[in-house]
């Protein structure tokens, strides 16, 4: 009797183990959802305003679009991986180069990328091959040209900013700290700069969608 009664009771400890586990994860998935949408809710409203708005307007849109994303990539990224750094790139021409439009973070002002240079070139070829990059440990693997300027970061993720239309920057998170940055990471920048691409796209050719008869 004393062995079926323990039985029971591991049996029903372990329900309540489970479902507070279960619970816990609830809150969890809750909690992501909720940072998700308070994190990216104002970019696609930033987003929708921009056709009604002049094409000087839209430039001005257009870098505070770009804060908001490197606002919201900062604000999921944050909490979990320490002294990160986020920042919005655009191309620029006269002279040809790509420029950072926003950034949000630690302290150091991200540097230009200027064509002629090892890092400059290997940006504009990253950007136009139209993958990203995730580098977790930069002590063991570099992107060409990494060291050719001071750099603070040893991970880093860059997204390039592209639509079928046309190429226009970038988006790139980094940290201090080799593994600091994770794939979800990843997939979270790659929302980001989607929402930017959009914004460029609709800034630079003006609907956002085909007029209703």
């Amino acid at each position: 009797m004393a062995m079926v009664l323990a039985a029971v009771t591991i049996q029903i400890v372990q329900a309540y183990r489970d479902d507070h586990l279960a619970k816990d994860l609830e809150d969890e998935r809750s909690q992501l959802n909720r940072r998700i949408r308070d994190a990216v809710k104002p970019i696609p409203e930033l987003i929708a305003q921009l056709p009604a708005l002049s094409y000087p307007d839209r430039a001005l849109r257009v870098q505070g679009i770009a804060q908001a994303c490197a606002t919201a990539l900062y604000m999921l990224i944050a909490p979990h991986a320490e002294n990160i750094r986020t920042a919005v790139f655009a191309l620029e021409e006269n002279p040809d180069r790509m420029t950072w439009l926003a950034h949000v973070g630690r302290g150091r002002t991200p540097c230009p990328f200027t064509p002629g240079t090892v890092r400059g070139d290997a940006a504009f070829e990253f950007i136009t091959a139209l993958q990203p990059a995730f580098y977790p440990d930069l002590t063991t693997q570099q992107p060409a040209g990494y060291d050719e300027s001071p750099s603070d970061y040893r991970t880093f993720i860059s997204i390039p900013l592209w639509t079928d239309e046309s190429v226009y920057g970038m988006v790139t998170v980094d940290a201090p700290d080799p593994g600091a940055l994770t794939v979800g990471d990843q997939y979270v920048a790659e929302l980001i700069a989607e929402l930017m691409a959009a914004a460029f796209e609709i800034a630079n050719n003006g609907s956002l969608s085909t007029p209703l008869p």
